[in-house]
């Protein structure tokens, strides 16, 4: 009898520490959640606390912000590019290294960049360019690309073009006359098509397009706009998320350095260089597999500002 009120009181405890336990990781993770909460609370009133220290000058008094700006220049692009593209009844498709295939690793593109300020602190801005690329070869390993495999030796030609939108805010923290903080999010639209087709008994390759999907990327980063001296103003930004998004997942890292030359009040030159790194696995309709696109190279531009 005191042997069974000894097991009975025993189990007692057990459940009573098991609860007890519970309860505590409970309170930990409210209390994480309260903290992250507090946290964030905290930085916005450290924004709002900061505004008018921060607020800085007007555009109009800043060396190194303006009210519209439109940058039109040539991208001497790098480019590396891994795609595949995955079968929707069997196992993964081949990872494909574009450039060992015969494309080109580099491309001068056009690019357009247009931005507006609002009030002191709030940019609007929107960019576009595109890389158009084609090749033929002939294979010297097997390649499973969708639902077809195509086998060594075989004669094929592909394309693979790429149209780049992006919509971004910049929220320009602090501004003084020579230098602008800021920090960017916006979402950058990737139109992506891409095509493989192979020789048929000694006919022209037909290529059919196997990917036409446009791909959303999200962009978060850090802006800085400095005066040198001399009509010269330092331009920068860094940025990297990562992201999912219903049938994309992956990271995108970029950076952008150059330096402009306020020749006239309303014109002037600028060079730089960029670089930007996508990685991202798609299980959309229209795209089902992985690209990885690297874009680096030098920038020269006019820019017109007022």
């Amino acid at each position: 009898m005191s042997k069974n009120n000894g097991t009975t009181r025993q189990r007692r405890r057990s459940v009573q520490s098991a609860e007890e336990e519970e309860m505590m990781n409970n309170n930990h993770g409210w209390k994480q959640s309260n903290a992250t909460r507090v946290a964030v609370a905290f930085v916005a009133l450290f924004l709002v606390a900061t505004s008018s220290v921060l607020a800085g000058v007007s555009v109009d008094e800043s060396r190194v912000l303006d009210r519209w700006r439109l940058r039109i220049g040539g991208y001497l692009t790098g480019l590396d590019t891994e795609l595949r593209l995955d079968s929707t009844i069997e196992d993964l498709g081949t990872t494909i290294k574009l450039e060992d295939l015969g494309f080109s690793s580099s491309e001068t593109v056009p690019r357009l960049n247009l931005a507006f300020i609002i009030g002191k602190r709030h940019q609007i801005s929107a960019g576009w360019y595109k890389t158009d690329r084609d090749s033929s070869t002939t294979l010297t390993e097997e390649i499973e690309w969708g639902d077809e495999t195509f086998p060594i030796n075989a004669d094929i030609g592909g394309f693979y073009n790429t149209e780049f939108f992006d919509l971004a805010y910049t929220y320009w923290f602090y501004s003084s006359e020579r230098t602008a903080l800021g920090i960017t999010g916006g979402l950058v639209m990737t139109n992506l098509s891409a095509g493989l087709g192979v020789r048929a008994l000694g006919l022209e390759i037909e290529i059919s397009e196997d990917i036409s999907s446009d791909v959303p990327v999200p962009q978060l980063g850090f802006s800085v706009n400095h005066y040198l001296g001399r009509r010269f103003v330092l331009t920068g930004t860094l940025g990297y998320i990562a992201f999912g998004l219903d049938d994309w997942e992956g990271d995108v890292a970029g950076a952008f350095v150059g330096v402009e030359h306020r020749t006239w009040e309303n014109f002037g030159f600028g060079a730089g260089y960029g670089y930007t790194a996508y990685d991202v696995d798609a299980t959309a309709a229209d795209f089902l597999g992985k690209f990885k696109y690297t874009i680096d190279g030098f920038e020269i531009y006019m820019r017109a500002a007022w």
